[in-house]
Parts: structure tokens; sequence; C-alpha cells
């Protein structure tokens, strides 16, 4: 399995335009210098009131679809 890290720090208003359709991934860099491309849909049970923040890690598996994804701090 593959471990990447990224950051995101995406305000609430941010967010409800993603949800309102415009957006149905993210595309982050991560700090291996890896572009992803991840659903929006995985990131909804760390959304707060202030929007999606923190650091985040993804694991792939062999086919690079994602097994496990997880906020770190």
């Amino acid at each position: 399995m593959r471990r990447l890290r990224f950051r995101l720090a995406i305000s609430r208003a941010q967010l409800l335009q993603y949800y309102q359709g415009r957006t149905a991934a993210l595309s982050v860099i991560t700090e291996q210098g890896v572009r992803l491309q991840v659903g929006l849909h995985h990131f909804r049970r760390f959304v707060g009131h202030d929007g999606l923040n923190g650091r985040f890690e993804i694991e792939l598996n062999a086919e690079q679809q994602l097994h496990r994804l997880s906020r770190l701090s």
C-alpha cells in the first residue's frame, strides 16, 4: 500500500460551492509531490463548522484506488 500526505484548508463558503455540484473532486498535491484527485464525498466526515482543514493521509491499494483516508491533525 502506498501512503501519501497532504494539507487542506477549504473554507465553509468554498465547500458550499463544491457541494452545489460545481466540483465532484478535489485536486491536491501531496507532500511527496504527487498530484491526486480525490472524490469530495470521501471528505464529508471531516467537514466542520469552519470548513475542511487539516493534514490528511491517503492510503492507495496496488491499483492506485483509495483504500483509507484519515485526518492526522
